[in-house]
C-alpha cells in the first residue's frame, strides 16, 4: 500500500515538516513531542503531520537534501 508523503525543510529556521496522506491544515491537532510537534487526525487519532525543530540535529543530512524549501516564508 502506497501513501503520499509531503514534506519541506526550512534551513534557517531549522525546521522541518513532513504530511501524511490525510492531512488538512484546518483540522490537525498538534501536540508538542521532545523533538517538535506531532499532528493528529482529531477524529481517527492517526498522525499526519510531524515537525522537527533543530532538524539539522536530529534527522539525516541526507533526508534534509531531498526535502524542498517551504513555498512561504516561515517566521523563525
Amino acid at each position: 500500500m502506497a501513501m503520499r508523503i509531503e514534506g519541506h525543510y526550512d534551513a534557517e529556521a531549522d525546521i522541518a515538516w513532513v504530511r501524511f496522506e490525510g492531512y488538512d491544515p484546518t483540522t490537525a491537532v498538534g501536540e508538542q513531542t521532545d523533538s517538535g510537534l506531532r499532528e493528529l487526525d482529531p477524529v481517527t487519532g492517526e498522525v499526519v503531520g510531524l515537525e522537527f525543530w533543530q532538524a539539522s540535529k536530529r534527522l539525516p543530512a541526507e533526508f534534509l537534501r531531498m526535502l524542498p524549501p517551504p513555498q512561504v516564508e516561515i517566521a523563525a
